[in-house]
């Protein structure tokens, strides 16, 4: 059988989607997995020992139909479009796959052959499980969680960052500024956990945030450690492995820690579904507002014991 997972954008998207691949490796014999996603996302899925070979599709009508005539010649037993984006129902309509296989919707089913009713699980990546079953996956039994795999060699540029003993790593940016839990209360924690726990702090951001990290830099204290430019994906988890502790808003950042079962924290305005209910991860909200840094910063000192 030869099963064919799309996931295009977003970085946490693509990641969490990426379990489907072990899932299925794990469930039926002999199985070929491909992943269709974007360049970037490339980086998310290479090293991962369950997908078998990565498609890329680039912007532009050109890519597009390229894609479409790479995806029917490798005749796919099943596409499973995980995300239903207008590219993702136009390369699943025309795969040629007998099983064309997504979440139902209101709208523009007539994509799929196959479609799936949504049931909360209680965490995303648990709930796209239920698009297996359209393949013979019935209630997979472990809880499994998403994994970027990365290796020491990606290390050189990370070395220089770890400070000895315990460290913690925070991330105080996210892809929309009304997802992230504000600087000043980020410089407190950084303060606090310095000065009170001695755990000192790397700070890492993506391309074109660097600003935040200025402004941080200005309102603590006792200071941190922060890359001179942004890390890639595969350092930035290497880095998060690595640490006792990892902080941050609702993010890609925090999927990754979680990826590589760092102790997490998640500070949000309200619980979601995005993360999993699990010992070593702890989503702080507060009734639709963000948290005040008191409740932070005591769920910290509790958790980095």
């Amino acid at each position: 059988m030869k099963v064919l997972i799309i996931q295009i954008r977003q970085l946490g998207d693509i990641l969490l989607s990426s379990p489907l691949g072990r899932v299925i490796k794990e469930s039926i014999k002999g199985v070929e997995v491909h992943f269709l996603t974007s360049e970037i996302g490339r980086d998310i899925l290479t090293g991962n020992p369950f997908i078998d070979k990565i498609l890329v599709i680039k912007n532009g009508i050109k890519s597009e139909l390229k894609t479409i005539l790479q995806v029917r010649k490798e005749q796919y037993d099943a596409i499973i479009d995980v995300q239903r984006t207008g590219r993702s129902k136009r390369i699943t309509l025309l795969s040629g796959a007998p099983l064309k296989v997504a979440f139902k919707r209101k709208k523009e089913n007539f994509y799929y052959n196959r479609l799936i009713e949504w049931k909360n699980h209680g965490y995303t990546v648990w709930e796209r499980m239920e698009l297996l079953k359209e393949i013979g996956i019935e209630n997979p039994v472990k809880p499994y969680l998403p994994e970027l795999f990365v290796f020491e060699k990606e290390s050189n540029k990370v070395k220089k960052l770890i400070p000895e003993g315990k460290f913690a790593i925070l991330v105080p940016t996210a892809r929309k500024v009304e997802k992230m839990w504000n600087l000043e209360n980020f410089a407190r924690l950084i303060d606090f956990m310095k000065e009170k726990l001695g755990i000192p702090s790397v700070v890492c951001y993506a391309p074109g945030e660097e600003k935040f990290i200025k402004e941080l830099k200005r309102l603590s204290k006792s200071g941190f450690i922060s890359p001179e430019k942004s890390l890639s994906i595969k350092e930035l988890a290497l880095l998060i492995r690595k640490a006792s502790l990892f902080i941050g808003n609702n993010s890609f950042a925090s999927h990754v820690a979680v990826s590589q079962k760092t102790k997490t924290i998640v500070i949000d305005r309200k619980k979601s579904g995005w993360f999993p209910p699990v010992e070593f991860v702890k989503e702080i909200h507060s009734n639709g507002e963000f948290p005040d840094f008191e409740k932070v910063k005591n769920t910290v000192e509790e958790f980095s014991i």
